[in-house]
């Protein structure tokens, strides 16, 4: 005896016949294949949009930070230029003390 049943659901039919299942694909089983990978897609796009937008940022702020540093090491070269040097502080300077000045 053939038992001829259709048990049917929104994206296939199942046969049992028998008792065996067979399924066979519907072109529903299509459409939620490729609703799922334009969906798949969607969230990759916004997630490589999301990563540059946030790599963009990053490099922005590096970029500013080292504009910062080059700027810091240029006042830093600037004061220590106009810092009178070791050299002339010990040798051949007058140092005073006390209103008299001192030869060395």
């Amino acid at each position: 005896m053939t038992d001829t049943r259709t048990l049917s659901s929104s994206s296939s039919t199942t046969n049992h016949v028998n008792g065996t299942n067979t399924v066979s694909s519907l072109p529903s089983d299509l459409n939620n294949i490729n609703d799922l990978t334009a969906y798949v897609n969607t969230i990759f796009r916004q997630m490589e949009e999301r990563f540059l937008a946030a790599s963009d940022q990053v490099m922005n702020r590096m970029n500013e930070l080292g504009r910062k540093i080059d700027t810091l090491e240029s006042n830093l070269g600037d004061i220590i230029s106009h810092l009178p040097s070791e050299e002339s502080t010990t040798t051949g300077s007058s140092q005073s003390i006390t209103g008299t000045t001192i030869q060395q």
